[in-house]
């Protein structure tokens, strides 16, 4: 049965990207990397006058694609409103090496770090983005991923941001290996998320990660924040039932950065606002009225 569901996802995606029609403003693009064909698909807004302007990194979760998770995120609209570039790469057997050491792209030891580095390069060295304001995004594996291209490639980013993942316990240890230079950092998270543990433990077939809540205070602690906090709540009602975001940011942190954490009291594990990618896996409570892409670039505006 596991198997069964396994294809119809992996299908299910190949299906999407098989059938995606790349628009005048978008581009899918690929170089060979350590012998393997990497893929990626860079949007571009619709009024863009060609001047370098800020990019946002989005990386799928696992079984995704970049293609899916344009879909999923809806991020193209709000780049055609904001006028930013969003580059969805893809990544190996549908899968990301955030260090835990359990994907595919783990097991076969692919070196995603120099990957996703050497994309930004790239999208700099072409012309169209400005160095400065590179942002970077990732959901589940991918946000995972993201907390490890924040901690060992900090001086990439301008902020980066992990939905529904946070450090895992691999990572904690590797952080040793690595200088603290200070990045923006947030964490969006639902308290209910069946499949990554807000409270910390194991992830299934995932291994073991630290709470949201440590995850943020060792954020403030490598960013030398100090203990005032702005916070902020936001109610929406869905069918009845009552969905709180909170959130709470430290503002006061070296070289300008700032810590959040966006806690989605009875949210899961899926993207807020999403269409769900993966329909056979219970992810916990979705919502259709809160935008996760909305708060994820105000996030990154923040930080001008």
């Amino acid at each position: 049965m596991r198997i069964f569901i396994l294809v119809m996802i992996v299908g299910f995606n190949s299906c999407l990207g098989y059938f995606y029609k790349v628009s005048s403003n978008e581009k899918m693009d690929y170089f060979i990397f350590s012998g393997n064909k990497r893929t990626y698909l860079v949007h571009y807004p619709k009024k863009w006058d060609g001047l370098p302007i800020p990019m946002l990194v989005a990386l799928h979760g696992r079984f995704g694609t970049g293609v899916t998770m344009s879909k999923q995120t809806k991020l193209n609209d709000l780049s055609d409103q904001k006028g930013f570039i969003v580059l969805y790469p893809d990544g190996y057997k549908r899968s990301w090496a955030d260090g835990r050491g359990n994907s595919p792209a783990d097991e076969d030891g692919i070196n995603d770090v120099v990957f996703i580095e050497s994309i930004v390069k790239r999208m700099i060295a072409e012309g169209s983005v400005n160095a400065k304001e590179v942002y970077l995004v990732g959901h589940s594996n991918g946000g995972f991923m993201a907390q490890r291209m924040a901690i060992e490639k900090p001086e990439l980013w301008k902020g980066v941001m992990s939905v529904a993942a946070q450090i895992s316990v691999a990572q904690l240890k590797s952080k040793l290996n690595f200088k603290t230079k200070p990045v923006s950092v947030a964490i969006m998270a639902g308290t209910e998320d069946p499949l990554v543990p807000y409270s910390g433990g194991y992830v299934k077939n995932g291994k073991e990660v630290i709470s949201v809540s440590d995850s943020i205070q060792r954020w403030k602690e490598w960013n030398g924040c100090q203990d005032n906090t702005r916070n902020q709540s936001k109610q929406y009602d869905e069918n009845g039932f009552k969905i709180v975001i909170e959130f709470y940011r430290y503002e006061d942190c070296l070289e300008n950065t700032k810590v959040e954490l966006i806690q989605m009291n009875g949210l899961g594990h899926s993207w807020p606002g999403e269409t769900p990618m993966l329909p056979f896996i219970n992810q916990g409570r979705t919502t259709n009225v809160v935008d996760g892409s909305a708060m994820v670039w105000e996030f990154m505006e923040s930080l001008k």
